[in-house]
This record gives structure tokens, sequence and C-alpha cells, in this order.
């Protein structure tokens, strides 16, 4: 059974996901008819080009770029450790378990050898008790 916590979380995850998604769809959309009509534009009047790089609107639109791909990175870069991070909690837990069983296991054959050895060590002193009874007639 699951706790409380982690079922809303998840959904709310999925939700920011969905977000996040629809967002990115909508802003390349809306890049790609910037584009669209910047080409548009400098076919129309080719002295545009002219003003829209030394205008810095180019620098401007690459560091644009590059902080959406950086932040896309980060994400993925979070969402991979994240993974890691629940992959060696589950490792530890496993482990644990194991050790738990193995510690168990070791107790109940220390419980067995000793109930063989008490028994051996009854059967062996009967044995005596036998020899020395028909040893001593």
């Amino acid at each position: 059974m699951e706790p409380r916590g982690e079922g809303v979380e998840l959904k709310v995850l999925k939700a920011k996901g969905l977000l996040s998604w629809a967002l990115g769809f909508f802003g390349g959309g809306a890049g790609i008819t910037l584009g669209y009509a910047a080409i548009q534009a400098v076919k129309a009047r080719p002295d545009f080009l002219q003003q829209l790089l030394s205008g810095g609107a180019l620098w401007f639109a690459s560091l644009v770029i590059g902080m959406v791909i950086f932040r896309r990175q980060l994400e993925v870069f979070n969402a991979m450790q994240l993974r890691h991070v629940i992959a060696q909690e589950k490792l530890a837990q496993n482990v644990g378990e194991l050790v738990t069983r193995d510690d168990q296991r070791a107790r109940e054959q220390d419980l067995l050898l000793n109930h063989l050895a008490r028994n051996s060590d009854e059967i062996l002193r009967q044995l005596a008790e036998l020899r020395n009874a028909h040893g001593g007639e």
C-alpha cells in the first residue's frame, strides 16, 4: 500500500511534466513562427539582416536559446540523479533484507548444531554407560 503523499506527489509531477511539455510545444511553435517571419522580412528587405546582426538581437536570441538548452539538460540531469538515488536506496534496502535473512539463517543453524551436539553427547554418554555396564560384568 502506498503512502498518501506519494500519490499526490506523483500527480503533481505528471501535471508539471505535461505543462512543461505543452509550454515547450507552444514555445517551439512560436520560435518557428518568429524564424519564418524573420526569413520573410529579410527576403522583403535585405538591409534588415544587417540591422538584425549589428543590433545585438542575434546575441540575445543565442543567449536565450542557450539558457533554454541548459535548463533542459539540467532537468534531464536532475531526473537521472533522482533515479540513481532511488535505485541506491532500493539496493540498500535489499542488502539489509539479505543481511537480516542471513543472520536469521545463521542463528537457526547454530541452534540446530547445538541440538545435534547435545544429542551426540547424550548418545556417547549412553554408549559409555552401556560399555561400562557390560565391561564391568
